[in-house]
């Protein structure tokens, strides 16, 4: 076989791994689970990492994670129908009917934290403890949708008619009497489904619409006014998918003329950052039942969303603009439904369902014990012609770990279930790690697999590759 012209073919296995699946189903393509990408912007370098682990931080509660936020330094985590602060348990038993619950605080001279789940809702200070806000009681809705804004001293909420309901006084989330403290989002007639709050805005995210509004100051009725030609022409399909990062708000948006997208509001600009790959998942799945997260670390922003009923956890790296998917360590959905911050201890993450909460780093090398299965499948590679390739040595370049070992496998029939190579292991503790006699191939794919408890940081595939003539 002549030997290649090897200024014709890359150096370099390409490694900007994302999901690529030609349809609803994530069995063919290119997908990174349990990864994320890192691009160089100046050399344009790639680097793939293996995600961080977990690390369990406090006692093991009873009941279902419904909520974790930090409020004046302290952690507050809603267990089953308890909330604890700082791991110990207050008084009081909440509503769990309504899952997840969302956040909010005020000010003034005693601060408050409101916190609700579409069902229930209530408020929370040191002194008064945690008390129930009257659903149905003058201005406060019978049933709210989940989210709260707090701006220039008044809490809002919304209910599923889009009527946005405002606190009789400044800092007084406990006073609902003014019932004239209303607007409606009205520019299009979809019901509520989130309320939140971007800059100096408070916007109501509806079935098919999002308005946005600002404090117009107003004598009389709500201070709120509509902010004219700020309009979004995309709803929310579940409000348990929203999520704020650093003021940037995300979510999985639809209207009536499109099928599922993730958007992103920065500014009041609108975004869609979902791939078609990504839009070919949503668009079969059950929107009905979903769990979404924030993370930011390492210069990362992670924005995370599950789908429950298909298992399926798609993770959006905000800095990177690229998708990954993120499980378990039984390769289930990644079961995390409500992240905080503590800057003593770093990323706070909730679990689903067995009542801890969660450090999140690269220091843990497995998720609180479980080994974290990390899987890259590349796209298929044909070096730019259908001409035969006979691979001599497939090189693997990255960080010298001592108990570092990949699993590796190929595919040269487009990703056929049956079609997979045997496994063989490459030491990455190794100076040059190696796997030399990699046969011929017309185009491939491969499956790198680390399930190691130690980091990975993966910076490219090096092929001595020969060109035949046919």
């Amino acid at each position: 076989m002549p030997q290649a012209e090897t200024v014709t073919i890359p150096k370099r296995f390409p490694l900007a791994l994302q999901p690529e699946n030609r349809s609803a189903e994530t069995t063919k393509d290119a997908k990174l689970i349990n990864a994320y990408i890192e691009i160089d912007e100046a050399t344009k370098e790639v680097q793939l990492y293996k995600r961080p682990g977990l690390l369990q931080t406090g006692e093991t509660k009873t009941g279902a994670g419904l909520g974790v936020f930090n409020w004046l330094g302290d952690i507050y985590s809603i267990f089953g129908a308890t909330m604890y602060k700082n791991g110990v348990a207050l008084s009081g038993t909440l509503d769990t009917t309504g899952g997840v619950y969302r956040f909010s605080q005020a000010r003034g001279a005693t601060p408050k934290m409101q916190f609700g789940n579409g069902v229930a809702s209530y408020n929370y200070d040191d002194g008064a403890g945690i008390v129930q806000i009257p659903a149905g009681v003058d201005n406060f809705p019978t049933t709210c949708v989940k989210g709260w804004a707090y701006l220039d001293g008044t809490t809002y909420v919304m209910d599923s008619n889009a009527s946005i309901r405002g606190c009789a006084a400044l800092n007084s989330p406990t006073d609902w009497s003014d019932i004239t403290n209303r607007i409606t989002a009205q520019i299009e007639a979809d019901g509520g489904v989130f309320l939140a709050q971007q800059l100096v805005y408070v916007v109501a995210l509806g079935q098919w619409s999002t308005e946005v509004f600002y404090d117009a100051l107003n004598a009389t009725a709500s201070p709120l006014g509509p902010v004219q030609g700020a309009k979004i022409n995309y709803g929310c399909a579940n409000g348990d998918s929203l999520q704020d990062i650093d003021g940037a708000l995300f979510w999985v948006a639809t209207n009536r003329s499109a099928a599922a997208q993730v958007m992103m509001v920065d500014q009041l600009k609108a975004q869609i950052v979902s791939t078609k790959a990504i839009e070919r998942i949503l668009g079969a799945a059950d929107l009905t039942m979903m769990h979404s997260f924030s993370i930011k670390y390492g210069g990362h922003r992670f924005y995370g969303v599950t789908l429950i009923t298909d298992n399926l956890t798609l993770v959006y790296d905000v800095a990177q603009r690229m998708w990954a998917q993120w499980t378990d360590a039984n390769g289930n959905y990644f079961p995390v439904v409500s992240s905080s911050y503590l800057a003593t201890t770093g990323n706070i993450l909730q679990h689903a369902t067995n009542g801890k909460l969660y450090l999140f780093d690269a220091a843990y090398g497995s998720d609180d014990g479980d080994v974290i299965l990390m899987d890259a499948y590349t796209p298929n590679f044909d070096g730019g012609t259908r001409r035969k390739k006979n691979l001599n040595i497939l090189t693997f370049v990255g960080d010298q770990t001592p108990g570092s070992v990949l699993d590796v496998r190929y595919n040269d029939s487009d990703y056929a279930e049956n079609a997979w190579s045997n496994f063989r292991q490459v030491d990455m503790n190794l100076e040059r790690p190696m796997l030399e006699n990699n046969g011929s191939f017309i185009k491939r794919a491969y499956h790198i697999r680390h399930r190691r408890n130690t980091p990975l940081r993966l910076q490219g595939l090096e092929m001595q590759v020969d060109l035949g003539t046919l």
